[in-house]
C-alpha cells in the first residue's frame, strides 16, 4: 500500500480546471522574417487551454461567479449563446459540475464546435445563419424565459468575462515579457480579451497600443454596421455590453480570405495550427510590424484556438 497521500504528490492537479492558463508566448522568427519585418512578433498561443481555446478563462470566471451567487442551486440549468468556443468551453466545465446545458449556436458555425459541445454532455441549438450570433443571443434569452430554473453566463454583457483576462492572461503577458510591450493585437467577439488585457496592462504600460481586428464583411467597430462573415470567434454584428471602445487606439479589418491565408501560412512557416480568427489577428500584427514607426518594437498578437475545430471549414478547403 502506498503509505503518502494522493493529494502529497508534486505535480499533481485535482482535475483539468486547474491546467486553465499560463499559456505560451512564442516568437514569431520566421514568419517575422517571411514578411521582412524588424518588430518582434510575440504569439500568445492559446490552444494550450484544455479545451483548445482562449475562452476556457472566461467560461471558468463566469461559471464560478454563478456558483457562488444565490442565484444558483441543485436545479439549475444554464442556456448561452455563442459561436463556439465559448459553448465548447461551457460544456466541458459543466460536464465536471454536473450542470445541464444547452448552447445556443449559429448553423453555419463549425460542425466540430457543435460536435464538441455535445461530446461533453450538452444540448445544442441551432439558429439561422443570416442572423449570426445575435440570433443565438436572443434564441437563449427566449429558452431562458421559458424556464424557471434557467439561467445565462450571458458572455457579451458579463463582467467576470474581461475581468478573466485582467487577472490572468494581462498578468501573463506583463509576467512573460517583464512589461516589454509596445502593442496588443485581439480579435473582437465579445470584446472581453482586449477589454480585460488593456485595462490591466495600462497600468503599468502606460504608452500601450491597443488594437482591435475585426473582420471587414461585419464592420461594427469602424463603420457602425453588421454583416456576415466566415471568421468564426470575431463580430457579433452588435457592439458588446463588456467591450470598452474607449480602450481601443486603432481597428483593422481584415477579409475572410485573408484571416484563412494568414492561419495556413502560420501553420507551415511556424508549425502553429491556429484557426481562423487567429489568422486575422496575425494578418493585422503582420500590417502593424511592416509600419516603419513599429520598427523595433514588441508586439504581442492573440492566438485564440487550434485549426482541429475547423476541418469542415474553408480553412481545410484545399
Amino acid at each position: 500500500m502506498l503509505d503518502y497521500a494522493i493529494n502529497a504528490m508534486p505535480g499533481v492537479v485535482d482535475d483539468i480546471t486547474h491546467t486553465i492558463g499560463n499559456t505560451p508566448l512564442i516568437r514569431l522568427s520566421k514568419f517575422a522574417a517571411r514578411h521582412n519585418v524588424d518588430a518582434t512578433l510575440l504569439a500568445k498561443v492559446e490552444f494550450f487551454n484544455p479545451a483548445g481555446s482562449i475562452k476556457d478563462r472566461p467560461a471558468m470566471a463566469m461559471l464560478t461567479a454563478l456558483m457562488e451567487s444565490a442565484a444558483f442551486n441543485e436545479k439549475t440549468e444554464i442556456i448561452e449563446a455563442s459561436s463556439g468556443n465559448n459553448g465548447v468551453a461551457c460544456a466541458w466545465l459543466c460536464a465536471i459540475y454536473g450542470i445541464k446545458l444547452t448552447v445556443c449556436i449559429p448553423e453555419h458555425m463549425s460542425i466540430e464546435r457543435q460536435k464538441l459541445i455535445r461530446h461533453y454532455g450538452a444540448q445544442v441549438v441551432t439558429t439561422p445563419k443570416d442572423l449570426g450570433t445575435k440570433g443565438a443571443i436572443e434564441r437563449a434569452a427566449a429558452l431562458i424565459e421559458q424556464n424557471p430554473n434557467a439561467v445565462g453566463l450571458s458572455q457579451f454583457s458579463n463582467y467576470a468575462n474581461p475581468n478573466a483576462h485582467a487577472q490572468s492572461t494581462a498578468q501573463e503577458l506583463l509576467r512573460d515579457t517583464n512589461g516589454h510591450i509596445d502593442i496588443v493585437v485581439a480579435g473582437v467577439g465579445t470584446g472581453g480579451t482586449l477589454t480585460g488585457l488593456a485595462t490591466s496592462m495600462r497600468a503599468h504600460i502606460p504608452h500601450l497600443e491597443v488594437v482591435a481586428v475585426e473582420p471587414a464583411s461585419c464592420p461594427v467597430l469602424s463603420k457602425g454596421h453588421g454583416g456576415v462573415h466566415n471568421i468564426q470567434g470575431l463580430s457579433s454584428g452588435h457592439v458588446p455590453d463588456v467591450l470598452d471602445v474607449s480602450q481601443i487606439n486603432q481597428i483593422i479589418t481584415v477579409e475572410d480570405d485573408e484571416a484563412i491565408a494568414y492561419a495556413q501560412q502560420i501553420a507551415r512557416v511556424e508549425g502553429l495550427a491556429v484557426g481562423i480568427s487567429s489568422g486575422a489577428a496575425l494578418f493585422a500584427a503582420a500590417q502593424l510590424a511592416q509600419q516603419p514607426s513599429n520598427k523595433g518594437k514588441n508586439i504581442v498578437v492573440i492566438l485564440a484556438d487550434g485549426a482541429e475545430r475547423y476541418f469542415s471549414t474553408p480553412l481545410f478547403a484545399d
